[in-house]
């Protein structure tokens, strides 16, 4: 049997939807016989009457059995859309609870009743021998107790569980603990520079247990940086920023490094009103060779030394003593602080 696991849409507005249209694509093209969501579809109980028709429309179209428990941010007892779940959907209740879902499997599940929830929701729970367990749930692995739903490694390890989906932690894990294994979807597609890197949902064959990740997200996030040292005017500085190649299908940033002896400020800004694209500058002036060889300090005199060393050896000997020389700068820095 073929599964497609998901979780942490978190679904706002209309725009977000586009995502959960995809997941649903990817089951139709996998030959997925069922959809398993782990929670937090939706980002808040209540979205305007518009954006949960669409949710509720594509959900009971889909074509395949869905599985879904609630998540923290859309809670079991209040997210209107859950009071009367879609057509083809299995809302599982706060209790788990065990359903079939082919001959010799068994789903059990639970959902969220409440925003907070502090309860290990497999306290007292052995999964019955002779089938394939696997569970549903929106939980944090050793998360400790002030985390929501927390479930303890050995916790699982005992359960007898095969396979746990577990929904909550936006970024993607696969591990064995004891004989279960743990598989953490993440967000199927990023939203901010806070979820960087690719996004997926996965593929199970429960028959042989191989899970295979599967991209679905329209946008990857990620951070470009760009190493600005020995730049000494802001040509050289948008020359180096334009030289960055991102994707068409990625919203990049560019992250500023090292040690330019010019302010990167101008050259952001022309290549920013260029491209649209964000730029975190974290270069660090006090490094800079350039401006440190002018001051009238040991630490100046200590480089122009360093600085005539290097300039009279040779070719091949320079980039070493040039490494040297940062790396030795870096660690007067960090002696001061």
């Amino acid at each position: 049997m073929k599964l497609l696991a998901t979780a942490d849409l978190h679904i706002r507005n209309r725009q977000d939807t586009a995502i959960l249209a995809r997941i649903l694509q990817a089951a139709k093209e996998q030959n997925a016989q069922a959809l398993l969501i782990g929670g937090d579809l939706l980002d808040r109980p209540f979205l305007e009457s518009a954006v949960e028709d669409d949710v509720r429309r594509l959900l009971s179209g889909a074509g395949l059995p869905i599985f879904l428990v609630a998540g923290n941010h859309d809670p079991l007892a209040v997210t209107a859309l859950y009071q009367n779940p879609p057509e083809g959907v299995y809302l599982f209740p706060e209790p788990l609870t065990g359903v079939a879902l082919g001959e010799n499997i068994r789903l059990w599940g639970y959902s969220a009743a409440r925003e907070q929830g502090g309860e290990n929701p497999l306290q007292g729970f052995s999964a019955p021998a002779g089938t394939v367990n696997i569970l549903l749930g929106h939980a944090q692995v050793d998360g400790g107790r002030e985390s929501f739903c927390p479930i303890a490694s050995e916790t699982l390890s005992a359960s007898g569980l095969d396979l746990a989906i577990l929904g909550h932690i936006h970024k993607g894990e696969q591990r064995r603990i004891g004989s279960c294994r743990l598989l953490v979807p993440g967000i199927p597609e990023g939203k901010g520079f806070d979820e960087l890197g690719e996004k997926f949902v996965y593929l199970i064959d429960t028959a042989s247990m191989q899970i295979d990740a599967i991209a679905v997200a329209e946008r990857i996030w990620r951070e470009y940086p760009v190493d600005l040292s020995g730049c000494a005017d802001e040509h050289s500085v948008l020359e180096r920023l334009m030289a960055v190649e991102i994707p068409q299908n990625t919203v990049g940033r560019l992250i500023l490094r090292g040690a330019p002896s010019v302010d990167p400020a101008t050259a952001s800004a022309i290549y920013t009103e260029r491209t649209g694209r964000e730029i975190k500058d974290q270069t660090d002036p006090s490094l800079s060779v350039e401006v440190l060889k002018k001051q009238n300090t040991l630490q100046g005199a200590f480089v122009r030394r360093a600085m005539a060393e290097i300039e009279s050896a040779d070719e091949i000997d320079r980039p070493r003593l040039e490494e040297a020389l940062r790396l030795g700068l870096q660690a007067l820095k960090e002696a001061r602080l």
